[in-house]
């Protein structure tokens, strides 16, 4: 039996595996890989979990990252021991499994995202949403007085495209500030 289920943080991951040993206490392998965190900083571990050595974690975590999977666990447990199938038949159906369970997975696309401050004199409002609405985005928290202001959630890969739009169409009058990246 393979799950795959989200996993943003290593604690996540460790509460779907403890999850996994109290639901199922009398299985003999629970093994398991995660791969966690931002893509520039990904954590990936895994453990055959009494398997002989390189049977089971690394193959689960050869197909999470074959997938391209991020933020996720995969655990696969087993309810018999030994290597009647030899350590390369176990690795094998650790592999298969993963990849079964990743198969029928419904998965979740997430972006990482830059959060920028746009500051804009009012006669380049037009320009400004023009540009915007080119990248299929929109101006949230906008305030307005002597400028006006408000943040996007830009994806991290279109920033600098965006910042060369915005200079063509409007040299001055429109400053974007930097703010944290976020997954969105």
């Amino acid at each position: 039996m393979a799950w795959l289920a989200p996993a943003p943080t290593e604690t996540t991951a460790q509460a779907v595996l403890n999850e996994r040993h109290r639901r199922y206490p009398d299985a003999t392998h629970h093994c398991w890989a995660y791969r966690v965190g931002r893509p520039d900083s990904l954590i990936e571990r895994f453990s055959d979990a009494g398997e002989p050595s390189g049977t089971a974690g690394r193959p689960i975590a050869d197909a999470v990252r074959h997938a391209g999977l991020e933020n996720t666990v995969c655990v696969v447990t087993r309810y018999f021991g030994g290597t009647k199938l030899g350590t390369g038949g176990l690795a094998r159906a650790y592999a298969d499994a993963a990849a079964t369970a990743i198969g029928e997975a419904t998965l979740v696309t997430r972006t990482v995202a830059q959060v920028v401050t746009i500051d804009f004199d009012h006669e380049r409002t037009g320009l400004l949403f023009r540009a915007l609405d080119e990248f299929g985005l929109h101006l949230t928290a906008g305030t307005y007085d002597a400028r006006g202001h408000g943040t996007a959630r830009v994806p991290a890969s279109r920033v600098t495209d965006l910042e060369k739009r915005l200079h063509e169409l409007a040299r001055t009058g429109i400053d974007l500030t930097m703010g944290e990246r976020v997954i969105v």
